[in-house]
Protein backbone atom coordinates (compact mmCIF):
# COMPACT_ATOMS: atom_id res chain seq x y z
CA UNK A 1 0.00 0.00 0.00
CA UNK A 2 0.90 3.95 -0.53
CA UNK A 3 2.30 5.90 2.62
CA UNK A 4 -0.37 8.29 2.33
CA UNK A 5 1.24 10.84 4.28
CA UNK A 6 4.52 11.10 2.47
CA UNK A 7 2.84 10.49 -0.38
CA UNK A 8 -0.01 13.26 0.09
CA UNK A 9 2.59 15.55 1.77
CA UNK A 10 5.32 15.90 -1.17
CA UNK A 11 2.08 16.68 -3.37
CA UNK A 12 0.78 19.54 -1.04
CA UNK A 13 4.31 21.06 -0.80
CA UNK A 14 4.46 21.64 -5.14
CA UNK A 15 1.24 21.83 -6.30
CA UNK A 16 -2.19 21.69 -3.79
CA UNK A 17 -5.63 21.64 -5.79
CA UNK A 18 -8.76 20.72 -4.72
CA UNK A 19 -8.64 17.42 -6.29
CA UNK A 20 -5.99 15.74 -3.95
CA UNK A 21 -7.58 13.25 -1.67
CA UNK A 22 -6.68 10.80 1.54
CA UNK A 23 -8.51 7.88 1.97
CA UNK A 24 -9.87 7.01 5.36
CA UNK A 25 -11.55 4.25 7.24
CA UNK A 26 -14.56 5.26 9.21
CA UNK A 27 -15.91 4.01 12.42
CA UNK A 28 -17.55 4.48 15.45
CA UNK A 29 -16.21 4.29 19.06
CA UNK A 30 -18.76 5.09 21.86
CA UNK A 31 -21.17 7.19 19.80
CA UNK A 32 -18.66 9.01 18.18
CA UNK A 33 -16.82 8.80 14.64
CA UNK A 34 -13.19 8.53 14.09
CA UNK A 35 -10.91 8.00 11.33
CA UNK A 36 -7.16 6.77 10.20
CA UNK A 37 -5.81 6.63 6.98
CA UNK A 38 -6.03 3.32 5.29
CA UNK A 39 -2.41 3.04 4.74
CA UNK A 40 -2.27 1.46 8.26
CA UNK A 41 -5.46 -0.43 8.27
CA UNK A 42 -4.68 -4.04 7.16
CA UNK A 43 -8.23 -5.35 7.75
CA UNK A 44 -11.34 -5.29 10.05
CA UNK A 45 -12.03 -8.51 11.54
CA UNK A 46 -15.24 -9.71 13.60
CA UNK A 47 -14.07 -11.01 17.40
CA UNK A 48 -12.44 -14.34 17.32
CA UNK A 49 -11.32 -16.09 20.67
CA UNK A 50 -9.43 -13.32 22.65
CA UNK A 51 -7.04 -14.94 24.86
CA UNK A 52 -6.55 -12.89 28.30
CA UNK A 53 -2.73 -12.05 29.46
CA UNK A 54 -1.83 -12.01 32.78
CA UNK A 55 -0.18 -8.44 34.56
CA UNK A 56 -0.50 -6.28 31.61
CA UNK A 57 -2.93 -3.27 31.78
CA UNK A 58 -6.44 -3.25 31.80
CA UNK A 59 -6.85 -1.19 28.47
CA UNK A 60 -5.07 -4.63 26.90
CA UNK A 61 -7.67 -6.87 26.66
CA UNK A 62 -5.53 -9.81 25.08
CA UNK A 63 -4.23 -11.70 21.80
CA UNK A 64 -5.44 -13.57 18.83
CA UNK A 65 -3.75 -15.49 16.84
CA UNK A 66 -4.44 -14.00 13.18
CA UNK A 67 -3.19 -16.39 10.32
CA UNK A 68 -0.15 -17.42 12.69
CA UNK A 69 0.76 -14.34 13.88
CA UNK A 70 -0.07 -12.90 17.51
CA UNK A 71 -2.01 -9.59 17.57
CA UNK A 72 -2.47 -7.91 20.85
CA UNK A 73 -6.25 -6.07 21.11
CA UNK A 74 -6.30 -2.99 23.11
CA UNK A 75 -9.63 -0.59 24.13
CA UNK A 76 -8.16 2.68 23.07
CA UNK A 77 -11.70 4.12 24.65
CA UNK A 78 -9.79 4.95 28.23
CA UNK A 79 -6.90 6.86 26.24
CA UNK A 80 -9.58 9.12 24.80
CA UNK A 81 -11.20 9.59 28.24
CA UNK A 82 -14.45 7.62 27.41
CA UNK A 83 -15.67 4.52 29.20
CA UNK A 84 -13.83 1.42 28.44
CA UNK A 85 -16.03 -1.29 25.90
CA UNK A 86 -18.83 -3.48 27.57
CA UNK A 87 -18.29 -5.75 24.30
CA UNK A 88 -16.13 -6.58 21.51
CA UNK A 89 -18.52 -6.11 18.00
CA UNK A 90 -15.65 -5.38 15.41
CA UNK A 91 -11.65 -4.84 15.65
CA UNK A 92 -9.86 -3.12 12.83
CA UNK A 93 -5.85 -4.93 12.50
CA UNK A 94 -3.54 -2.12 11.94
CA UNK A 95 0.33 -1.96 11.32
CA UNK A 96 2.09 0.84 12.49
CA UNK A 97 5.90 0.19 10.69
CA UNK A 98 6.53 -2.95 12.59
CA UNK A 99 3.97 -2.92 15.35
CA UNK A 100 0.18 -4.97 14.58
CA UNK A 101 -2.22 -4.34 16.57
CA UNK A 102 -6.20 -4.61 16.70
CA UNK A 103 -8.35 -1.49 18.01
CA UNK A 104 -11.70 -2.44 19.41
CA UNK A 105 -14.24 -0.53 17.64
CA UNK A 106 -18.31 -0.53 17.82
CA UNK A 107 -18.46 -0.26 13.66
CA UNK A 108 -16.39 0.63 11.23
CA UNK A 109 -18.61 2.95 8.85
CA UNK A 110 -16.64 2.75 5.47
CA UNK A 111 -13.76 3.91 3.54
CA UNK A 112 -13.71 7.05 1.67
CA UNK A 113 -11.52 9.01 -0.05
CA UNK A 114 -11.87 12.85 1.69
CA UNK A 115 -10.25 16.14 -0.30
CA UNK A 116 -7.61 17.74 1.56
CA UNK A 117 -9.67 20.77 1.82
CA UNK A 118 -11.93 18.74 4.10
CA UNK A 119 -9.28 17.93 7.02
CA UNK A 120 -8.97 20.71 9.19
CA UNK A 121 -6.66 21.22 11.61
CA UNK A 122 -7.67 20.84 15.52
CA UNK A 123 -9.60 23.96 16.92
CA UNK A 124 -7.60 26.17 19.17
CA UNK A 125 -10.71 25.96 21.84
CA UNK A 126 -9.69 22.65 22.46
CA UNK A 127 -6.99 24.00 24.19
CA UNK A 128 -9.07 25.52 26.84
CA UNK A 129 -11.77 22.41 27.02
CA UNK A 130 -12.06 20.61 30.34
CA UNK A 131 -9.19 18.15 31.24
CA UNK A 132 -11.17 15.56 29.14
CA UNK A 133 -11.29 17.17 26.21
CA UNK A 134 -7.49 18.07 26.44
CA UNK A 135 -6.43 14.20 27.19
CA UNK A 136 -8.73 13.38 24.25
CA UNK A 137 -7.55 15.70 21.58
CA UNK A 138 -4.06 14.61 21.89
CA UNK A 139 -4.75 11.56 20.61
CA UNK A 140 -6.22 13.58 17.22
CA UNK A 141 -4.64 14.61 14.45
CA UNK A 142 -7.51 16.69 12.32
CA UNK A 143 -10.89 16.83 12.24
CA UNK A 144 -12.78 15.37 8.76
CA UNK A 145 -15.56 17.18 7.78
CA UNK A 146 -18.19 15.81 6.12
CA UNK A 147 -21.71 15.74 4.55
CA UNK A 148 -22.98 14.62 7.54
CA UNK A 149 -21.06 15.71 10.18
CA UNK A 150 -17.26 15.63 11.14
CA UNK A 151 -14.62 12.50 12.17
CA UNK A 152 -11.57 12.71 14.30
CA UNK A 153 -8.61 11.58 12.29
CA UNK A 154 -6.71 9.75 15.29
CA UNK A 155 -3.01 10.04 15.82
CA UNK A 156 -2.07 6.52 16.07
CA UNK A 157 1.31 6.72 16.59
CA UNK A 158 0.48 9.02 19.67
CA UNK A 159 -1.92 6.50 20.57
CA UNK A 160 0.59 3.34 20.65
CA UNK A 161 3.09 5.52 22.73
CA UNK A 162 0.55 6.45 25.38
CA UNK A 163 -1.02 2.55 25.36
CA UNK A 164 1.79 0.57 26.62
CA UNK A 165 1.18 -3.15 25.78
CA UNK A 166 2.52 -4.71 28.76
Amino acid sequence: MADFDTDVTADVVHHATAEEEVRVCLFGISGDTYAVTVDILVEIIIPQKIFPVPTTPPHVIGVISLRGNIVPIVDIRPALSLPPATGITQVAIMRIGSTTIGIVVDAVSEVVAIPLSNILPLPSELSVQDAASKSRSRYLKAIIQRKNGVAALLNIDRLLEAISLS
